[in-house]
């Protein structure tokens, strides 16, 4: 009961952190952080340890979040695009395309959470390791979206799930980025 009262603490403090949408990055990443160390059994108190890496991570995690907005909004307006202004031959054509690329460019930014919390500091150096970990192994990023995406539709039918859907997502992540040995 404990963990789970931590979890909805956590995601209600998530939710706080991330308002100003510049500082949501960062947010999520301490999230994971202070449930990688509360599940490890770290004998802090979750809120305090929230804040504490939250503090850590704003600076690196604002320039890492400035990069992936822009990349976003890159990717999105090339779907736009594809989706309103070409020929139908073209968009079927690109439309595995583009799916690879809204796959790949969230897989990156699953593992720059892991990269984060190991400590890694440099930005073009975190995409780039993260890169070549996508591509080594696949799995788990694929795996924390389809979760990830699970966690979206139940949360539209049973109500409960929002008050800690975020801390289960980065539960998801803690258990697949970190625990992967040991659970699997």
């Amino acid at each position: 009961l404990e963990y789970i009262v931590d979890l909805i603490l956590l995601n209600f403090l998530f939710i706080i952190c991330s308002l100003p949408l510049i500082t949501a990055y960062p947010a999520f990443v301490a999230l994971v952080g202070t449930i990688k160390d509360r599940f490890e059994d770290k004998p802090i108190l979750a809120w305090k340890q929230f804040f504490t890496l939250f503090y850590k991570y704003i600076k690196k995690g604002m320039k890492t979040w400035i990069v992936l907005w822009v990349l976003s909004i890159v990717i999105i307006g090339d779907i736009i695009i594809g989706l309103f202004y070409l020929p139908n031959e073209i968009k079927n054509f690109l439309l595995p395309f583009n799916l690879l690329l809204v796959v790949l460019f969230l897989g990156i930014l699953i593992n720059i959470i892991k990269l984060f919390i190991l400590g890694e500091d440099r930005v073009k150096r975190l995409f780039i390791t993260s890169f070549i970990l996508l591509i080594r192994e696949p799995r788990n990023p694929l795996l924390i979206i389809f979760i990830t995406m699970l966690f979206t539709v139940l949360s539209i039918y049973l109500k409960f799930i929002l008050f800690f859907s975020f801390s289960l997502i980065a539960f998801t992540v803690y258990l697949t980025m970190f625990k992967e040995k040991e659970v699997l």
